[in-house]
């Protein structure tokens, strides 16, 4: 995959056929996965497989998780690759975002890159910044899309990313933000950020400052973040995902068309919603 990523071309005819933002997360905790699906050959494939079938009609991107998969070893990355097979196979048409939030030195990010975008044919990758700017290029020269992490949903984001920087009078966040939108002009339609849906007030600020830019916002439904709020700041160029809240909603042997029923819902919220 050497040509320019196309991954905003994927998801804006994704979201405009569907007037929707709804990226769904695929987080398939062991200890939290239905009886039926742990008790198959391939607990992770049964579950993630069932969950694509049943959902794949509301999903304008997909987010899986990778420490989900990586924690069973050799049978973890197994079914992680057999994931997005049965994603492209079930729906070529919604992008697929590797939730991995990658951060290491150049000629390392250059391996994690062929892995995602090479092997496993990926659209998107979270990456992590801290380590600057020849972390990153690695991704873009193989014509990948990143979401670089800015403002993370956990409680503990604001121990650095809250940080002022001496002489400049804004957090650090913000710097990054501001980094990757130069980054972006050098690889255009490469770069997003990653923006907690729990800082609605700062989604609204970085929206301002970057209106060009892509979001990718997790932090809805389980950890709190308010739907309404969140789409009236973040706008169309955002992907606004939902993980535990649609897949992992309950233990019955018909989780998948509970997960069905609940992408639906949030789906029609978003038509509502949709600006």
């Amino acid at each position: 995959m050497n040509h320019r990523s196309e991954f905003i071309q994927k998801f804006n005819l994704r979201r405009d056929s569907l007037q929707s933002l709804l990226c769904i997360g695929l987080d398939p905790e062991l200890d939290k996965l239905p009886k039926v699906s742990l008790e198959s050959k391939a607990p992770l494939v049964h579950f993630t497989e069932t969950i694509i079938r049943y959902t794949h009609s509301y999903a304008t991107a997909w987010k899986p998780n990778v420490a989900f998969f990586e924690r069973l070893g050799a049978e973890g990355y197994f079914a992680l690759e057999h994931m997005v097979q049965v994603m492209k196979e079930v729906s070529p048409d919604v992008p697929i975002v590797m939730d991995a939030k990658r951060g290491d030195l150049a000629n390392t990010s250059k391996e994690y890159a062929k892995y995602f975008f090479q092997t496993l044919q990926v659209d998107a990758l979270t990456v992590n910044p801290y380590m600057g700017r020849d972390s990153l290029v690695p991704y873009l020269d193989l014509g990948g899309y990143i979401f670089v992490l800015g403002l993370t949903s956990n409680p503990s984001s604001s121990d650095f990313q809250k940080q002022k920087l001496v002489g400049k009078d804004i957090f650090l966040y913000e710097e990054v933000s501001d980094q990757m939108a130069r980054l972006g002009e050098e690889y255009p339609n490469q770069v997003g950020l990653v923006v907690g849906g729990t800082h609605p007030s700062e989604i609204q600020s970085l929206r301002k400052r970057h209106p060009e830019m892509y979001f990718l916002i997790p932090g809805f439904g389980a950890q709190g973040g308010d739907l309404n709020s969140i789409v009236q700041t973040s706008g169309k160029r955002s992907l606004i995902n939902s993980s535990r809240g649609i897949t992992l909603s309950t233990l019955d042997e018909n989780f998948g068309q509970v997960a069905k029923k609940k992408a639906e819902e949030v789906h029609l919220q978003m038509n509502q919603l949709f600006l």
